[in-house]
């Protein structure tokens, strides 16, 4: 018994269709090059059964003849240790930078130094008592010293309207945030599902892997994410640990059911990472800021009633931090007296005594702790989310130009750490996305390479083919009659 006729053909064949799938998968690969989440594609050929398949059982040749090639995979390339660590680094500097953004807005409200800062105000304040010392009785100097504590109070009371308002931003910001999380969790649930479905079939669901891993990164950069592969290509994905953690997806070792548990605002203390932990601690920072602000308000007001004798603002300047979703109001100081209040009251005190403004005045450069009026203050506060109470106190120290300069300067020195550990995570996330992008990204000249490669070997085959034929036609024309 011989070799089948058209054996070769059929090899030849082979070739042409192999070599022009892999050319498919190649344009595939060129279109999608710029595409966001797509892996570049490879083909993997196999030697198909050859012939005989059992020997013995063929034709009389030395061993088992060869029946050309087919593709076995065309499989997706990435990496699963660069593509969690990159995740990893994605969290982290979505962290520092969302913070960054924050502190940086709560820099641009403080505005200092400026001619419209707070430091300002209060220079002008006490320069309006320093001149009014020189001539208690001048109703010039008098009304001066009303007007600039009206813009002691308009300037501090906008610094914390704008704060509170920041603070409710962040508290929208993160609500939206975690249902933004959900739903991203509620998509990746119905497309691992389908892969689940695809992989049944045993193909390579390649295009839902990479929607897969588009949306593993998405929810990466809001949250950082705990996770662990499948052999189907699903992944289970938790955020936070050990008490903390919510297993947002599981896939069952048994039954492969996948079990969603959507995050709950009572559970973002689990979240140590990405926008959203950025913007939990961005409204601490504002809520700390906003008690220590006000805190210094009410030292401030209570030192210049109680040195100028008069109730020139109303105290206590009050802050209410006690509103279940958590954002602050009030904290409001108002200027209560008018010129005609302040010493020496015109037909009762001498009008050349200049003892009390002369009080006031030094008040700048004593410290508070001299000055006998409070320094400490304690708030409670509800957590937005989770509804918890925290507490915070403060203590107001040293002269009162320190106590702010205290206060801004280390808003600054925080916003400078947090800058500079951006920058850090930067680095970080750009070599991991370098090294991600070696094994799933799409070089351009690679897939040149792989196409002349494909070209060559299907006009290869085509010619075998064109041989055959030419072979074929020579036997059916030697035996014709």
């Amino acid at each position: 018994m011989g070799i089948p006729t058209f054996s070769p053909l059929y090899i030849g064949l082979s070739g042409l269709q192999a070599m022009q799938e892999a050319e498919s998968v190649v344009g595939n690969n060129i279109d999608n090059a710029n595409t966001p989440g797509y892996a570049q594609e490879t083909v993997n050929f196999a030697e198909n059964v050859p012939y005989p398949p059992e020997p013995g059982y063929g034709p009389l040749v030395a061993g088992q003849l060869g029946q050309g090639v087919s593709v076995q995979s065309v499989a997706r390339q990435a990496s699963w240790f660069y593509d969690v660590q990159d995740r990893q680094n994605q969290s982290t500097y979505q962290f520092y930078t969302t913070r960054s953004s924050v502190l940086t807005q709560i820099e641009g409200i403080l505005n200092e130094p400026s001619s419209n800062s707070l430091q300002n105000a209060m220079d002008q304040f006490f320069s309006a008592w320093k001149t009014l010392s020189t001539d208690p009785s001048d109703t010039a100097a008098r009304q001066a010293v009303i007007s600039q504590g009206n813009v002691v109070a308009q300037t501090f009371n906008t610094v914390i309207e704008q704060l509170e308002q920041l603070q409710q931003n962040l508290v929208d910001t993160v609500n939206s945030q975690v249902q933004q999380f959900n739903q991203y969790a509620q998509n990746l649930l119905s497309i691992q599902q389908q892969i689940q479905t695809v992989q049944q079939y045993g193909e390579n669901p390649n295009q839902l892997l990479d929607q897969q891993a588009q949306i593993l990164d998405k929810m990466s950069q809001l949250a950082n994410l705990n996770l662990s592969q499948n052999a189907d290509g699903t992944v289970n994905v938790s955020i936070g640990e050990g008490s903390n953690s919510v297993q947002v997806l599981k896939e069952d070792p048994t039954t492969k059911s996948i079990t969603l548990t959507q995050v709950s605002s009572s559970k973002l203390s689990a979240i140590t990472g990405g926008q959203m932990a950025g913007n939990l601690q961005g409204y601490e920072d504002v809520a700390q800021l906003l008690m220590n602000l006000n805190a210094f308000l009410n030292a401030f007001a209570e030192a210049v009633n109680q040195q100028s004798q008069v109730a020139l603002f109303q105290t206590p300047v009050n802050l209410d931090t006690s509103a279940s979703n958590g954002v602050f109001s009030g904290g409001q100081v108002q200027v209560v007296a008018t010129a005609n209040d302040l010493h020496p009251i015109p037909s009762l005190d001498a009008s050349g005594d200049n003892s009390t403004e002369l009080a006031v005045v030094n008040l700048q450069a004593t410290p508070l702790q001299n000055a006998g009026v409070s320094t400490s203050y304690a708030y409670t506060y509800n957590d937005p989310w989770s509804g918890s109470s925290s507490s915070a106190s403060f203590e107001i120290t040293g002269t009162l130009d320190q106590a702010l300069a205290s206060m801004v300067s280390n808003i600054g020195m925080t916003a400078s750490g947090v800058t500079s550990s951006e920058a850090t995570a930067n680095a970080l996330l750009q070599q991991s996305t370098q090294l991600r992008q070696s094994i799933s990204g799409v070089s351009l000249d690679e897939q040149a390479s792989y196409m002349i490669s494909y070209q060559n070997a299907y006009a290869a085959a085509a010619k075998y083919i064109a041989t055959f034929q030419t072979m074929m036609q020579s036997l059916l024309n030697m035996v014709q009659p």
